[in-house]
């Protein structure tokens, strides 16, 4: 049976299969081999960092989009820097094309969570939100409170949902 965890691995493996294929026709001797495919230098290095940026996303579900997002554009970076070293031309425009591609990645990304804020939390305001992320440590944690709505909010935490339902002294007989 197919689970998450099947293509968080099958996403890993693509990865380095990727990023050893990409390091390879950008450090050897293969200058020029974009043209067999009809690309510029540019747009290659842009797909080529677009398409590892996605690929990373679904092979690191529990890292920030955007820690993997700026070790794409450092990668980049390092890669020119070593071209500079060897006997391959480096420049920021492919550096550039590279940024081009990962935040390209990254802002399409950003749609995905705005379409969970909205089904989530619509009625509530973005600082509200921004108070309720668990990757911040808070001292106390918000208490929903829609700006207008007609429904009855959910109490935030599982213990506070199950009071709820269960309240003390009701026994079950």
């Amino acid at each position: 049976m197919l689970t998450p965890n099947h293509i968080v691995i099958a996403a890993r493996a693509l990865l380095l299969i990727g990023g050893l294929t990409a390091a390879i026709l950008m450090l050897g001797p293969f200058q020029g081999a974009e043209a067999a495919f009809g690309l510029n230098d540019k747009s290659a290095h842009a797909i080529a960092f677009g398409g590892l940026t996605a690929v990373s996303f679904a092979a690191f579900p529990r890292m920030r989009r955007w820690d993997l997002a700026r070790a794409a554009l450092l990668l980049g970076g390092a890669t020119e820097l070593v071209q500079m070293l060897g006997d391959r031309s480096a420049s920021l425009g492919d550096w550039a094309a590279d940024a081009v591609g990962v935040l390209t990645v990254y802002g399409s990304s950003l749609i995905e969570s705005a379409r969970k804020m909205a089904r989530e939390h619509g009625a509530v305001p973005f600082s509200t939100i921004a108070e309720m992320d668990r990757r911040r440590p808070r001292a106390t944690k918000p208490v929903l409170t829609p700006v207008a709505s007609h429904e009855e909010e959910r109490p935030a935490r599982f213990a506070d949902r199950a009071a709820k339902r269960y309240p003390p002294g009701a026994s079950a007989s």
